[in-house]
């Protein structure tokens, strides 16, 4: 073969001056994501388990809010303003507590997204409103 030939083959596969690549190499990058799969669903999942936690936490302190509300105007039961207040995944694990005069406690369960685990770790909020008396100012 020639100079020239030689160099017309090394340029179809590769750089001048460089020799071509390994066959061995096809795949590589694939077989290294494949690897790597895990992890990333590892990650959204333990992003989505965080949405779920700080939803919770955000629905409790709305409920508690919405059931002191009502506690301290005493025109309803506090327990269904609370249980209104939420989305329904969060009503199903939530208790509602009178603690005193427009005072009210809300636990809630962090729901956990694995099948088969129990609930999560209880969020406790407590919010208190005091009684209207007299005239309101806004009226």
């Amino acid at each position: 073969m020639t100079a020239a030939l030689l160099r017309a083959r090394r340029l179809r596969r590769g750089h001048p001056g460089r020799p071509a690549r390994r066959r061995g190499d096809h795949g590589q990058v694939a077989v290294e994501f494949l690897g790597v799969i895990p992890y990333l669903g590892l990650g959204i999942l333990a992003a989505l388990q965080l949405t779920f936690a700080v939803s919770a936490v955000q629905a409790s302190s709305t409920a508690a809010r919405a059931a002191a509300r009502t506690a301290s105007q005493g025109d309803g039961s506090p327990v269904d303003s609370a249980r209104r207040a939420v989305p329904s995944w969060v009503e199903r694990r939530m208790t509602v507590n009178l603690v005193g005069p427009g005072e009210v406690e809300v636990r809630t369960r962090i729901p956990i997204l694995f099948p088969g685990l129990a609930d999560g770790p209880q969020v406790t909020r407590r919010a208190r409103f005091d009684p209207e008396q007299g005239d309101s100012p806004w009226a």
